[in-house]
């Protein structure tokens, strides 16, 4: 009896040592990896005076000319190859989907969300001059996977945030990365960095957009973001004379790509309807760790560990500990 729980406990003790020897290893490749990154992925950005406007780039002069050099750029053949770009009109959501409601209507006058329907929205955009300014920020795309086979997400938006569970991202604040946006004419969202300091994309698919985009240096000049890019006032914000803003117009087809930290600030120039990715790579890991650190420091700092072990998302869920 008594050599049967010995062996019982010596059991025991090896596959406890085997699994404190597993959560070490993990957890030194974990930390080996971070030095690294940090190391070789200094988030960096490249002053510019114009947006280049390229077409047929590969993944890796994306890369080595525009991501690991914080520098923007418009991509002209992507979204055009989308069925969308001949599909998704006013009339095609409309008619499609215009007994959906949405609490994603944001009211410019009052800086509060309200619920629509579709049908509703789209009328309102078709409507012309009005005392409201409403803009469709938060279309629940993922009710309709359907519209996912319009689309395709370019080779370009690599997010390595993409292979933890959904269910994960959104309980911690990291929500769907894809997002379609509705505005009328003259509509704006206003100077802003993305969430987490996320890179951005956003592909024009009906109207056009008037752009602009300031590099992080610029930050000191333009109060958090309270100026008005398109229409400064400089007795209010003095600073802002000093800023070298960058101006551009988005055209249907066309892709723009936003570095970590750039502010950037549009205007629709018709109605439009556009999609818009926010994505984590290599390049600007370390600073949305941070920034998630920040605002949950329990997820913010498991969140590295998650993206370079996904399973093990997975698993904090099955289990519940997360």
């Amino acid at each position: 009896m008594q050599a049967s729980n010995f062996n019982t406990n010596l059991l025991l003790l090896s596959i406890l040592a085997i699994f404190v020897l597993f959560i070490i290893t993990i957890t030194s490749v974990y930390f080996l990896r971070r030095i690294w990154f940090k190391k070789k992925r200094k988030l960096v950005w490249t002053p510019i005076s114009c947006i280049e406007r390229r077409s047929n780039l590969s993944y890796n002069e994306f890369v080595q000319e525009y991501a690991s050099i914080g520098k923007p750029v418009i991509i002209t053949d992507v979204v055009k190859n989308w069925k969308a770009s001949t599909r998704w009109t006013i009339d095609f959501f409309r008619d499609k989907y215009g007994s959906v409601l949405t609490d994603g209507v944001r009211d410019k006058n009052s800086g509060t969300n309200i619920s629509m329907t579709i049908r509703d929205y789209m009328d309102y955009l078709e409507a012309g001059e009005t005392d409201k300014s409403l803009y469709l920020i938060d279309f629940p795309l993922f009710d309709h996977p359907e519209l996912y086979e319009d689309c395709e997400v370019p080779i370009y938006c690599n997010n390595l945030l993409e292979n933890l569970p959904e269910k994960l991202l959104n309980k911690y604040g990291f929500h769907q990365y894809i997002f379609l946006f509705m505005g009328r004419k003259e509509s704006s969202i206003g100077l802003h960095v993305d969430n987490f300091y996320t890179q951005a994309w956003l592909g024009v698919i009906y109207g056009r957009k008037r752009f602009i985009l300031m590099p992080p240096d610029q930050e000191k000049f333009i109060y958090g973001g309270k100026v008005d890019a398109f229409n400064p006032d400089l007795e209010k914000f003095p600073l802002y004379a000093n800023a070298k803003p960058v101006e551009f117009i988005l055209n249907p087809g066309e892709i723009i790509y936003i570095p970590s930290m750039w502010w950037h600030q549009a205007e629709n120039l018709d109605s439009t309807i556009a999609l818009g990715f926010n994505t984590v790579n290599e390049w600007n890991l370390e600073i949305v760790l941070h920034a998630a650190s920040q605002t949950n420091p329990i997820i913010g700092n498991l969140l590295g560990l998650l993206v370079e072990f996904p399973w093990l998302g997975r698993v904090a869920l099955a289990t519940r500990l997360l």
